[in-house]
C-alpha cells in the first residue's frame, strides 16, 4: 500500500513539475478524485433533516 502511494506521488509531482502529454488530464483527474473524497467524507458527517427518510437526503 505504501508503494503505491508513492508512485501516486512520484507520478502526481512529475506531471507538475514537468508537463507533458496527458499530464493535465491527470492532475485534473486528481482534483476531481480528492473532490469527490472530500463531498463523501463531508455526506458522511453531515448533519441534516432527522424526519427525511434516506432517500430524501
Amino acid at each position: 500500500m505504501q508503494d503505491s502511494f508513492e508512485d501516486i506521488a512520484g507520478t502526481l509531482g512529475t506531471a507538475l513539475v514537468s508537463p507533458g502529454l496527458g499530464s493535465a488530464e491527470l492532475i485534473l483527474a486528481a482534483l476531481v478524485a480528492f473532490a469527490f473524497l472530500i463531498g463523501s467524507v463531508y455526506s458522511l458527517f453531515a448533519k441534516g433533516d432527522s424526519d427525511l427518510e434516506w432517500w430524501e437526503r
